[in-house]
């Protein structure tokens, strides 16, 4: 792993990055957990001292007759004011985290852009905190070029008629001999904006739209066309050099950058990470970049990754589709739940996470729990998942937990309500061969499938 850190320090040291930034008191806090809250966030009339964006992430409460907070499915560094943030952890490892957030096809990431913090570095590249690095990179460098490229002074000789600057006599001399005629040979200063900032924005730009002229989803068409208007106002920069491609001339241009340009430093640090091919660390904290802070709600992530998990294992011709019930088209399997309606009600929609069909039929309804796996789901998961059934018109119906107590099979038989067959299913997260367990899930479900 490429070590990026000096940049960070330096940009730190510098005060660059956004100019709100803060340094807040960390509260370190695991997914799920009730977290006390110090007793100075509770302002004069009763109220909590939070950030209002923030607030609706998080459902506050009291615990033992203290303000509390129930951190639910959040993870990452969340401001809760102007002094306090919570560190949020998850008790799924980071190797496995950076692979679901990967896998989880479609999942965008909550950005809360206007807070920062410092992130450390990891070798996993979601395509989701890609693209929040790229539109970082284009929106710093869409406020450089309307205040002006950074330009350097460079010396420039010339030979002839007429001479610029300073003229050296000794060479003008020898020149004018060689040639029989006076030839005068001057230097002077030139600004140019081809120097090794520019150049090292450049190439990360050129990395970019390498990636996204591969992409053909329309989404990615409008960061392609700003990708090629920036490269477009580079025109006069040339390529970045061998010895200006590594972290520390990147961290030297920073420490001599003028007063004003701050947002050199931010696009700096986006390109040292697009450079070398380095992801952010969705968890942990760092100093390779300062960036606008990045929350992971894993009760979606763990849902989407399952259903990749499901796609990708089930791959057998196309007798078996994996569909999204949140979703209606091509790939979705979302219906209205009454049929026909009563004039002049509102017919609400079924949502159900997982549908699997074969042949055309529904074969398996499975809704995802991103909770522990009880012995037994619980009473009201089941009055969910068998309305699911009757709708879908599937006699086997699941309720998938975040987790798989030693001893316990992928897919267990609860019993049978009506004609539907209700299943438990589980996958333990915390393993340190998470490719196996899903490959036991999969086997688990194909053997329900006819």
């Amino acid at each position: 792993m490429v070590n990026l850190v000096a940049l960070g320090e330096v940009v730190t040291s510098l005060g660059f990055a956004p100019s709100d930034r803060i340094v807040r008191q960390r509260i370190n806090a695991v997914e799920q957990q009730t977290i006390y809250l110090p007793s100075d966030m509770i302002n004069s009339d009763g109220s909590l001292d939070v950030y209002d964006d923030v607030l609706r992430l998080f459902r506050p409460t009291y615990q033992k007759n203290h303000p509390a907070i129930q951190c639910a499915g959040w993870v990452g560094y969340i401001p809760l004011n102007d002094r306090y943030a919570l560190e949020v952890g998850t008790r799924v490892p980071v190797s496995n985290l950076e692979r679901m957030v990967g896998m989880a096809a479609g999942y965008s990431p909550e950005i809360l852009r206007q807070y920062t913090r410092p992130f450390g570095q990891t070798d996993e590249r979601p395509a989701a905190l890609f693209d929040m690095l790229a539109d970082q990179l284009l929106d710093s460098f869409d406020h450089i070029w309307d205040n002006g490229l950074l330009k350097t002074y460079e010396r420039v000789k010339r030979a002839g008629q007429s001479p610029v600057g300073r003229v050296m006599p000794f060479q003008t001399g020898l020149r004018s001999a060689r040639a029989g005629r006076p030839v005068a040979v001057s230097s002077a200063f030139h600004r140019s904006s081809d120097f090794g900032p520019n150049r090292a924005i450049k190439h990360s730009l050129e990395k970019l739209l390498a990636r996204y002229v591969t992409i053909a989803e329309d989404s990615q068409r409008k960061r392609t066309q700003r990708l090629r208007r920036a490269l477009e106002r580079l025109g006069d920069v040339g390529p970045l050099t061998a010895s200006e491609a590594n972290p520390k001339a990147i961290a030297r241009y920073v420490d001599r950058l003028p007063s004003g340009h701050e947002r050199y430093g931010d696009a700096l640090m986006v390109a040292q990470l697009i450079i070398y091919d380095v992801g952010l660390s969705i968890r942990n904290t760092g100093g390779v970049a300062i960036l606008p802070t990045i929350l992971i709600n894993m009760a979606v992530v763990f849902e989407d990754y399952v259903r990749r998990v499901l796609a990708d294992g089930l791959r057998e011709g196309a007798r078996v589709q994996v569909k999204d019930g949140n979703k209606g088209g091509d790939g979705g399997a979302r219906r209205l739940l009454f049929d026909p309606i009563a004039v002049p009600f509102v017919n609400p929609e079924v949502t159900p996470d997982i549908v699997i069909e074969v042949d055309g039929r529904t074969a398996l309804v499975i809704d995802v729990k991103y909770k522990d796996a009880p012995k037994i789901p619980e009473r009201s998961d089941v009055n969910q998942v068998v309305l699911y059934g009757a709708k879908y018109e599937a006699s086997q119906v699941m309720l998938l937990h975040a987790g798989r107590p030693n001893g316990r099979n992928s897919v267990e038989l609860c019993g049978q309500v009506g004609s539907y067959k209700v299943y438990n299913g589980m996958m333990n997260l915390d393993t340190s061969n998470v490719v196996e367990e899903e490959l036991k899930f999969v086997d688990a479900v194909r053997s329900l499938l006819p």
